[in-house]
């Protein structure tokens, strides 16, 4: 009976390693090596060389940049991984987020370029980037299932907000950001652990 049972767990685990090395990112550009190409940015949003030269994606003071990715028909019910890096210029010794790289998502009935009905909020989780020193990278990620009429994700590349607590005009910076989707949450869980 033992035997089995390893025998069916290494299957599984196999598997949802197979499956999460086979997925495709959903996102296009997601490294920002093709600058700001199929990213729209709003206020203070470029991409700057970041360590060793490697192009980020970079927002100060509330600026943001954004994608619109349509959907695979077939996607209502599976699970959508957003995931990806952050570092911060500043860390606020006072523990406020106002600041720090936050990645943020709505799911649509379609891509809309003025915006539409969302379906739901992608948001908490671990999206939120809490690095202990300045300019450390630090995942950030979070699994969401696709409710019924989804076709769309918006997905943010945005900085973090307390109210009342203005911006300071520190940089939030993201790259390998990345949009996937799973038959399964276990599925979407392994990948979330292979790459952390």
């Amino acid at each position: 009976m033992l035997k089995v049972f390893r025998s069916v767990l290494i299957l599984t685990l196999l598997g949802n390693a197979i499956l999460a090395a086979g997925q495709t990112n959903l996102l296009k550009n997601p490294n920002a090596d093709s600058q700001a190409q199929f990213w729209r940015g709003y206020g203070e949003a470029a991409v700057e060389a970041c360590a060793t030269n490697n192009p980020c994606f970079v927002v100060r003071s509330g600026g943001y940049f954004l994608q619109d990715v349509a959907l695979p028909d077939d996607s209502v019910g599976q699970y959508a991984v957003l995931i990806g890096r952050g570092a911060s210029e500043r860390i606020n010794s006072d523990g406020a987020i106002t600041g720090l790289p936050y990645l943020y998502g709505y799911m649509m009935p379609e891509v809309s370029p003025r915006g539409g009905r969302v379906l739901a909020y992608l948001t908490g989780q671990n999206l939120l980037a809490a690095p202990a020193r300045e300019n450390e990278w630090v995942p950030m990620w979070g699994i969401f299932r696709v409710p019924d009429g989804t076709g769309a994700v918006r997905f943010f590349l945005n900085q973090a907000l307390r109210n009342g607590v203005p911006h300071n005009g520190s940089a939030a910076r993201f790259d390998d950001v990345g949009l996937y989707l799973f038959p399964t949450e276990k599925a979407a869980q392994s990948f979330v652990n292979s790459r952390l």
